[in-house]
């Protein structure tokens, strides 16, 4: 950390100047703007796609928990689209595989 008054570098968790005794402050750091969460994204598509075929229920709910998670920690837009998408996912999953079940015992 540098001192801007005396001029010196100061320890990373220093608050005091050990120069001219005057309290140091830490600013914090920039973000660069980056987004976290990306394996949530991707895991949470992967889900909404495979529950339209197979464990519908599984598969439905952990692509929900997924577009939540999308939701908290990188975009609320894509989270919602997500969310919706693996809503449809689950029912439509769930509606084919009682057709599926329903004609193979006829």
């Amino acid at each position: 950390m540098y001192q801007s008054q005396s001029g010196s570098a100061e320890l990373a968790n220093s608050t005091i100047c050990h120069s001219c005794g005057s309290v140091t402050v830490l600013y914090p750091e920039k973000s660069t703007g980056k987004k976290t969460g990306m394996a949530f994204v991707v895991f949470g598509w992967l889900f909404a796609a495979i529950s339209f075929l197979f464990l519908p229920i599984v598969f439905g709910i952990l692509a929900l928990v997924m577009g939540f998670m999308t939701y908290i920690d990188r975009s609320k837009v894509h989270g919602a689209v997500l969310m919706a998408f693996a809503a449809v996912g689950l029912i439509f999953g769930s509606l084919i595989s009682i057709v599926v079940a329903g004609t193979m015992f006829i």
